[in-house]
């Protein structure tokens, strides 16, 4: 099967199904007579802009995002609006309070962004820590992460 047929499919399906694990989604391709590996599904759907998400119960599910909003300062602006809840700096630390599984989805975000001041990303359930070289650029990286709040 070409690659444009297989990602039509992987389209199809995220549209109108809630696809929560890449396992899930590569047991409907088998389904409808797709047979490819993780590593391809993985690149189709980085190609197609489909991310991890949070439904209101909190349970994952994998969406479309639209092409408009398809960089990641885009998804990270979206996601800080969806699931922050606080932001805040202890020293060199910066505190990201989110709802429940949000801290991962932002975290991912930040890291693939490659900012100035963060030397590392650690996300729990509800809470993301950003260290910092210094106390000073934790402060810089505060003041541009509240750009994407609106």
């Amino acid at each position: 099967m070409k690659k444009n047929q297989r990602q039509a499919i992987i389209k199809r399906l995220i549209l109108n199904q809630e696809v929560e694990t890449q396992e899930e989604l590569m047991r409907l391709l088998n389904e409808q007579g797709v047979c490819s590996t993780q590593a391809t599904i993985s690149r189709d759907m980085r190609e197609l802009n489909i991310a991890k998400t949070y439904t209101k119960e909190g349970k994952t599910k994998y969406t479309m995002i639209a092409t408009a909003e398809a960089d990641v300062t885009e998804k990270l602006k979206l996601s800080m609006n969806e699931y922050l809840k606080s932001i805040e700096q202890v020293e060199f630390i910066t505190v990201i309070h989110t709802v429940s599984n949000g801290a991962d989805v932002i975290a991912n975000y930040l890291d693939e962004m490659d900012l100035e001041g963060i030397v590392a990303t650690m996300a729990g359930f509800d809470v993301l820590l950003i260290l910092s070289p210094s106390k000073e650029q934790a402060t810089q990286l505060i003041h541009h992460l509240e750009k994407y709040i609106d």
